[in-house]
């Protein structure tokens, strides 16, 4: 019987709204323990609070090997570097797993090519894999004039080397974000050759509504006939949503029927283009922002969509296109970064930034019922080709090959 190994899956990413590391973090916490009951599973997480929200919302067997610690220092953090490592060794980890760009360096030796040492006390900590989604601040230098990380770019570039050093494997979610990341860090055929695509998955809560049901989804005050424009993620401005407003006023000039764009995503004061750009437009009344949807929200969103657009500059993967498709919903989206790779043929691709083929697009969707018929079918059959449980099973073989190393 092979030998039961010890593994630490850093939680401590994880968001009360729900991001993009949030869901893959949850929904490969809530697998691998599964997958491989007979190793010891050792969830990291910021305090109380977020241990018992995560851990209630896994809703794992008892009967598994599962221990949730609580470390009172976020994973940025340079108490993490210099604490982390020491509680690794003390519980005897095997492998040591960050959903993120940023871990211990010294336990795993990334800094040790420009220190020319790595401390013998803080040896014995097991193997690291890490995360590296995409390098958008790399790759995008305007992708967030106001957050830290656009500030301290040379810190960020200095991450991600020392995190390829330090993990045998690197995962990332797209091959275009794979070979994006290796030519923005100039990488050696050694460090590039370390990196793995595992494509993230999506939930089977996401489904399309039987026909029947969908006329009588409409929300409350909103004819039946509207349209409804979505868009899911974050206000960045690499997200490129203020054209998305720009574009919808152009649709709205120019067809003159009823429609309605609802944007959902974390609230960020830092960025307010977008709802500025509909002040600006007089549109007002046609644009919804929510901030903070629950997950019965979002699906509703979906569900009650005529058309998913991602005007994206850049993306690692996309997971609100795979959702929306995997809802029979049709998909618009940018041809920035791994978004044509993600939708496969499946939607409707137009160039970065181009208002007037966003227009178009959107036209050809909303108002011709047989593409978007075409587009729906063509989703639905992509989207299944994204599985968490897929994901989870090709994740842990690849700890197993960590380990073996």
């Amino acid at each position: 019987m092979a030998e039961a190994k010890n593994v630490v899956f850093d939680a401590r990413w994880m968001t009360p709204v729900p991001s993009g590391i949030t869901v893959y973090s949850r929904e490969l916490m809530r697998r691998l323990p599964v997958l491989e009951p007979s190793w010891r599973w050792n969830f990291l997480f910021r305090n109380e609070e977020q241990r018992e929200s995560v851990l209630a919302s896994l809703e794992l067997p008892t009967s598994l090997r599962v221990a949730a610690h609580i470390l009172p220092y976020g994973p940025l953090s340079p108490r993490s570097q210099c604490s982390l490592p020491r509680f690794l060794r003390s519980i005897g980890s095997d492998l040591f797993h960050s959903p993120n760009y940023m871990v211990p360096y010294l336990a795993f030796g990334g800094p040790k090519t420009l220190l020319g040492l790595a401390p013998p006390a803080l040896k014995g900590c097991g193997r690291c894999i890490a995360n590296i989604h995409d390098a958008i601040p790399l790759i995008l230098r305007d992708y967030a004039p106001r957050s830290t990380t656009s500030r301290m770019l040379w810190l960020y570039r200095a991450s991600l080397r020392f995190t390829i050093r330090s993990s045998v494997f690197t995962i990332t979610g797209s091959d275009a974000s794979r070979q994006d990341i290796t030519k923005a860090l100039s990488l050696s055929e050694k460090n590039a050759s370390s990196f793995r695509t595992i494509y993230d998955g999506v939930s089977e809560r996401f489904s399309p509504l039987r026909a029947e049901a969908r006329r009588s989804n409409t929300e409350p005050g909103r004819d039946k006939a509207t349209k409804v424009v979505l868009y899911v993620g974050r206000l960045d401005p690499y997200k490129n949503v203020p054209a998305l407003v720009d574009a919808f006023a152009m649709l709205l000039r120019e067809e003159n029927k009823p429609l309605h764009l609802l944007i959902i995503g974390p609230e960020d004061k830092r960025y307010p283009e977008a709802r500025l750009h509909a002040q600006y437009r007089g549109i007002q009344e046609h644009v919804t922002f929510i901030h903070g949807a629950s997950d019965a929200e979002l699906l509703a969103a979906y569900r009650n969509a005529s058309v998913l657009v991602n005007p994206s500059r850049y993306e690692g993967f996309g997971l609100p296109m795979v959702e929306a498709m995997k809802c029979g919903i049709p998909v618009i989206c940018a041809d920035g970064g791994s978004q044509p790779e993600i939708a496969g043929g499946a939607a409707e691709v137009v160039p970065v930034g181009d208002e007037q083929a966003l227009v178009a697009a959107m036209k050809r969707v909303l108002f011709d019922d047989a593409r978007a018929a075409d587009l729906s079918a063509r989703g639905l059959a992509r989207a299944a080709d994204f599985s968490w449980d897929t994901a989870a099973a090709e994740t842990l073989a690849l700890y197993r090959e960590a380990l073996s190393k």
